[in-house]
């Protein structure tokens, strides 16, 4: 399921994402969710059966409308890779609580936070951030882990 409007909480709330159409137009490539080890299995089940990922959005509002098929990725094509992003927090003399920055690694190599947004479909950086920030709150740790799930061959 795809977001069709950011939600409460992230600085562009009730905005359209317009994930959908990125989607269909091979812009937005990937898709990042919690839960790293059930996406895993489900993506290897996939894989395993030889199925198709159906790329979904709702109508409307979240679990009150239909869902509408946005797009049907062949298993062949589909992949999952762990995305480990971490909180950096910086001491400095003159500032008690400056803003934290972030990085991001799949398989150990540094991958560039804003070629990482838009290949999810954010127009910037600071969107992709926005949206993930919850789950460093949710975990309460300056290290995260998503399932990067892959609608196309490309691999970081």
């Amino acid at each position: 399921m795809l977001t069709k409007v950011f939600l409460n909480g992230h600085p562009r709330a009730g905005q359209a994402t317009h994930f959908a159409s990125s989607v269909r137009v091979g812009r937005k490539i990937h898709t990042c969710r919690d839960n790293t080890e059930y996406w895993i299995r489900k993506i290897e089940a996939l894989k395993a059966k030889g199925g198709t990922l159906s790329v979904r959005e709702w109508q409307d509002k979240p679990y009150r409308s239909p869902q509408v098929v946005v797009a049907g990725i062949p298993s062949a094509e589909v992949g999952v890779s762990v995305l480990v992003m971490n909180k950096l927090r910086h001491e400095y003399e003159h500032h008690r609580h400056p803003a934290p920055t972030y990085d991001a690694f799949i398989n150990g190599t540094l991958i560039d936070i804003e070629v990482l947004a838009k290949n999810d479909g954010f127009e910037s950086a600071k969107d992709f951030i926005a949206f993930v920030e919850p789950l460093f709150n949710k975990y309460q740790s300056d290290t995260i882990y998503l399932a990067l799930i892959h609608f196309n061959n490309f691999r970081y």
